[in-house]
């Protein structure tokens, strides 16, 4: 949440947040409302999705959010938290543990998605 402030009003234009669910029978769209309700009412750019398995898992392999081992991969509990960005006009794409320091977040995603004050060379 605190990565999703430091972005301030790119988030909902240039930069969008997707919390994807890997349970969807737990997670269903009522279960995410009510962890959306915990975050800042005013924010926007920030979805919580979840669907149908098969197309959840195809999307998880897309990004390549899995274990190589199928025993790991097949146990949720072995799912840690990871933050998987992109941009989708370089196709450039990178994964940082959930849990590591917001600003050290922040500074990858910016390598990924670029920073509008920063002119490319």
């Amino acid at each position: 949440m605190k990565v999703h402030e430091m972005f301030g009003d790119r988030v909902g234009k240039d930069i969008l947040f997707l919390s994807i669910s890997i349970d969807p029978e737990k997670d269903t769209p009522s279960a995410l409302r009510e962890y959306r309700s915990y975050g800042d009412p005013n924010w926007t750019g920030w979805l919580h999705l979840t669907g149908d398995f098969d197309e959840i898992e195809t999307l998880r392999w897309v990004l390549g959010v899995y274990d190589l081992d199928p025993e790991i991969d097949a146990d949720k509990t072995e799912h840690a938290g990871i933050v998987t960005f992109g941009n989708d006009m370089t196709n450039w794409w990178a994964a940082v543990p959930a849990l590591m320091e917001a600003n050290l977040v922040a500074d990858a995603m910016i390598r990924i998605v670029g920073n509008p004050r920063i002119q490319p060379r």
